[in-house]
């Protein structure tokens, strides 16, 4: 994969492997992507409020919100894909949209944070290479209200390659607070069903 310091790829390309994560350089250093066979991207921002994304095709140049993003990390598309595992959060408790704040803390990303009920839509939170290692991430729900944690835990995701999709391995440390349930090959809906201890 090439990043190019202009737009309409000028200039001398830097190219990156597979797994390559960069923080902080997209808008600033690169201008231009060429996607090259089998690769993908998955891009966010640290400083600012854009959801995480996939980029699969070539980008000339950044338009609209692309222009926020500033980090990446390489993918594999092909035959032996990076698994991009999503969450979407939901709230069965009744209280008002938004009110809780899950926040998942990858180890290359950051922390993602996704507010109950407001997105029905996937959020990438983090990836697992098909041959790589399993992936461990710390999770936490506040509520937005009072600033209390109601749940603290982590997820152990792993790989089922049998069946090309990454599950949730051990939910031995997961919050009681929390169900979780499989959407997909690398997709997980993640539902606080109560704020008691």
């Amino acid at each position: 994969m090439d990043f190019f310091p202009q737009e309409n790829f000028d200039g001398s390309a830097d190219s990156f492997e597979v797994g390559t994560i960069k923080h902080l350089v997209l808008n600033t250093k690169y201008k231009s992507i060429r996607m090259g066979k089998d690769a993908g991207l998955m891009v966010w921002a640290e400083n600012h409020p854009v959801p995480t994304v996939k980029w699969t095709t070539d980008k000339a140049s950044f338009q609209g919100d692309e222009k926020l993003y500033e980090c990446f990390e390489v993918l594999a598309i092909g035959a032996k894909p990076t698994f991009i595992i999503g969450i979407r959060f939901k709230d069965t408790t009744g209280a008002a949209p938004g009110r809780y704040l899950l926040t998942v803390k990858a180890a290359n990303i950051g922390d993602v944070k996704l507010k109950s009920n407001e997105v029905d839509t996937f959020t990438p939170v983090g990836t697992m290479p098909f041959d790589g290692k399993d992936v461990t991430t710390a999770i936490y729900v506040r509520d937005t209200v009072s600033n209390v944690y109601v749940a603290t835990g982590s997820i152990y995701f792993g790989k089922n390659q049998a069946e090309g999709k990454a599950e949730i391995k051990d939910d031995t440390d997961f919050p009681k607070q929390l169900k979780h349930e499989q959407s997909g090959s690398s997709d997980f809906t993640i539902t606080l069903v109560s704020t008691a201890e």
